[in-house]
């Protein structure tokens, strides 16, 4: 017997995928809306991150507390922003990170590439 996974389908990449701005796939770890705060949690579990899209204010800094609630080690990378950080479980850490001025940019975990552990941040109204 042959067992296959299909792309956008749950399986053992962390569950149902996403197209990214970028065309890239990530794992549905939902949206939010975070352009009236200045604070928010990221956790990052297997293999996803929750949320996986946050929405912001054109140029808006916001700092993420990643939370790994998974069992293996995590990564939080945002390669234009010159971000790449560890996330232990059970150890929180915080990055701040910027809005794109428009479009979206992708942050990633770098340990989970092939199970599509990805994210953005969009720039949406200002």
């Amino acid at each position: 017997m042959v067992l296959l996974a299909l792309p956008g389908l749950p399986g053992c990449g962390g569950g149902p995928t996403i197209r990214l701005a970028d065309g890239q796939r990530a794992t549905d770890g939902g949206r939010v809306d975070v352009s009236a705060a200045t604070t928010t949690v990221v956790e990052l579990v297997e293999y996803a991150f929750r949320p996986a899209v946050l929405t912001g204010r054109p140029g808006q800094r916001l700092t993420l507390t990643l939370s790994n609630q998974g069992n293996a080690l995590h990564d939080f990378r945002l390669a234009s922003q010159h971000l790449d950080v560890n996330a232990e479980q059970a150890v929180p850490v915080s990055v701040t990170v910027t809005f794109p001025a428009s479009g979206a940019v992708t942050f990633e975990c770098r340990y989970h590439l092939l199970q599509h552990m990805r994210g953005e941040l969009v720039a949406g109204p200002g």
